[in-house]
């Protein structure tokens, strides 16, 4: 019953929402901030026994010739992945606060908040047909909070690519889910390990699972709806989005498709890793030519992802379980800078680096919390970054020198954009007619305080996460490496 109360708390509360006043505003947020806390701490409560098991439960649903279940699943695996949404929805709910007008802020937060249901069942989900409701409900509170609450014709079209694209993702991971079920007639696939496919019917199943995986990270070419997405959404949305939503493909990658098609990702691991070194490479590169500061971020979050692809299907053991990390790594990381861009954002009314400057001079505070998450994207030592990103190349130097090789390239531009992006913001000329209160407010420090102390302590003490990977991930990669491709 645990795990239904860490998925459905967001949910109760933002219902809660609903019977109070448009205008107690005071009220609406005490309720939602509350609710997020409550859920946080509750997910905390399955740190110890991830170490011993997994927490379990499972309800029959569809019985007959095809078996599904209401089964939902924490182990050390999703136990990561929950408590990044739990962590980041805290700070973006708090962050919400100042993003919506009286009249709409109840449905602004209810929104939030049944988006963090979604991301919560989506991965705690262990039987497919549940994983898959959830991953196309996410779509919803997403494009209604991008839709509904743009400012601009502009912020409006990318709520549509979001729509569009993920939509289309859905539709293709139904097809890929229908044929696998066609065959097992259950939805339980992962209880019974690695279903008995032929090899073309792995190859093509895969390759749709593999299709929808890649536009949700999104990966080079399929990340088109990203930059408009993260340049133009809310902050508190495209913080959750960039922050948990983008580590929802290779999550899925990692609980379903490493597991269930050996053969296939073996045989699909070449095209794959190009893929992977195009969406390093490109985005480091797109990422050097950006003026506006949220797609810059946008970019480098496209080619730091890639990297995770890299660590995925370079099938060493290493590079595997540094996905986790690295993945976590980056979900801090992002919600935690595209909060800070939009505390600037807010004082001086843009996002473009060549326009405004100086807020080290007024905004010491300010300078020092983007100085920690933008080192930590760098990849300094002592950051989650650094640990994340050492351990992947260390990892997949081992079975692909050659990608890891050209993947090293994108350390080198990270150095360049990165400190492009901080000078921008904080040491060019302070504009004359900058707001004389720059500097953040003491609810601003407390919300974005969280993401880096945690950025911190998996810097220093990273094998608190990697000690808990689980094995059977761990070994996903090896299995598919030692497997006939076919």
């Amino acid at each position: 019953m645990l795990i239904n109360a860490v998925i459905f708390a967001p949910l109760l509360t933002a219902v809660l929402l609903l019977f109070v006043p448009r205008t107690a505003s005071a009220a609406l947020k005490g309720i939602a901030l509350a609710g997020a806390l409550i859920t946080f701490v509750l997910s905390l409560t399955f740190l110890g026994s991830s170490q011993n098991g997994a927490a379990d439960q499972s309800v029959a649903w569809i019985s007959g010739t095809w078996l599904a279940s209401y089964h939902v699943r924490i182990d050390s695996l999703r136990l990561f992945f929950v408590l990044l949404t739990t962590l980041v929805s805290v700070a973006c709910i708090w962050a919400a606060f100042s993003y919506a007008d009286e009249a709409r802020l109840r449905g602004y937060l209810f929104l939030l908040l049944a988006f963090e249901t979604t991301l919560l069942g989506l991965f705690t989900a262990a039987d497919l047909l549940l994983f898959y409701v959830y991953w196309d409900l996410m779509l919803i509170p997403v494009f209604l909070l991008l839709v509904g609450y743009a400012h601009s014709a502009a912020a409006r079209r990318a709520a549509w690519y979001y729509l569009i694209y993920n939509g289309a993702g859905g539709l293709v991971l139904l097809l890929g889910v229908i044929a696998l079920v066609a065959h097992t007639h259950s939805f339980e696939v992962l209880a019974s390990g690695a279903p008995q496919l032929s090899g073309a019917m792995e190859w093509w199943i895969f390759l749709s699972f593999a299709l929808a995986f890649l536009i949700k990270t999104p990966a080079f070419p399929f990340h088109s709806w990203m930059p408009p997405t993260y340049t133009h959404a809310p902050t508190p949305v495209v913080a959750m989005v960039a922050g948990v939503q983008s580590k929802a493909g290779l999550f899925a990658l990692l609980a379903f498709g490493l597991p269930l098609f050996p053969h296939a990702t073996r045989a699909l691991a070449p095209i794959l890793l190009v893929l992977a070194v195009c969406s390093i490479i490109y985005g480091a590169l797109a990422a050097l030519g950006q003026r506006d500061m949220k797609t810059l971020v946008a970019f480098s979050s496209l080619s730091h992802l890639g990297l995770v692809w890299l660590a995925l299907f370079a099938f060493d053991i290493t590079s595997v379980s540094a996905s986790i990390l690295m993945l976590v790594s980056h979900g801090l990381i992002a919600a935690a800078l595209f909060l800070l861009m939009g505390f600037v954002e807010e004082r001086v009314g843009t996002r473009d680096l060549a326009v405004f400057g100086g807020l080290a001079l007024r905004a010491p505070r300010l300078q020092a919390l983007m100085l920690i998450a933008a080192m930590g994207a760098l990849g300094l030592p002592g950051l989650s970054g650094f640990a994340g990103e050492f351990l992947i190349l260390i990892g997949s130097w081992q079975t692909q020198p050659l990608y890891t090789a050209i993947a090293l390239l994108a350390v080198v531009l990270a150095t360049v954009y990165v400190l492009q992006l901080f000078q921008g913001i904080l040491h060019r000329p302070l504009r004359a007619d900058a707001q004389a209160q720059l500097e953040l407010r003491p609810r601003e420090i407390w919300l974005v305080a969280p993401l880096l102390a945690a950025i911190f302590f998996l810097g220093l003490w990273p094998g608190w996460l990697n000690d808990r990977t689980p094995m059977a991930i761990s070994n996903a990669g090896t299995t598919a490496l030692q497997a006939t491709p076919r």
